[in-house]
Parts: structure tokens; sequence; C-alpha cells
């Protein structure tokens, strides 16, 4: 069975971060804005992002790692090379 984020904290509430309404409109935005697009299309952008963050002195690869170790128990085995693979992209 595929196990998702958003199944992981429905079945523990009780450690779902809080969210801002401000960060729920920028994650539906960006869900909209990203949706139907193909998996091609999102890595060239995701590479293009970071290239940009990179340049420009803001990408935060502390946050990044942080980030990583706080999902990487949520996902199963294919969840978790993906990851690995999208991380060594970028």
């Amino acid at each position: 069975m595929k196990r998702s984020l958003k199944d992981s904290i429905k079945k523990r509430p009780e450690e779902a971060p809080q969210v801002s309404e401000s960060v729920k409109r920028d994650v539906s935005y960006l869900m909209n804005e990203y949706s139907g697009r193909s998996e091609d299309e999102l890595m060239r952008e995701l590479i293009a992002a970071t290239g940009r963050q990179k340049a420009e002195g803001r990408f935060d690869s502390a946050g990044l790692e942080k980030s990583v170790r706080t999902i990487l128990p949520m996902l199963n085995a294919e969840q978790k090379r993906k990851l690995y693979e999208i991380l060594g992209k970028i």
C-alpha cells in the first residue's frame, strides 16, 4: 500500500505541525500551479529553481537536510529511492 505524508499526518494528528493559513494558501497555489505537469517538467523546474537559489546565495542546504530527516521515516522504500534520486540531481 502506498503511504503518503498526508496519510501519516492523519494517523498521528498529535504530531502534525500547526500550519498557518498563509502557508496553506501558498501550498494550494503551488499545487494548482504545478498540477498536470509531467515528472520531467517538474524536475527541470526544481533544478532551475535550485540553481537560481544557489546563484543568489539563498539555497538552504541545512533546511533541506532537516526536511529530509523529518519526512524520511514516513516514506516507503520506493519513495526513499526517489527522494535520494531527486536530491542527487539538485
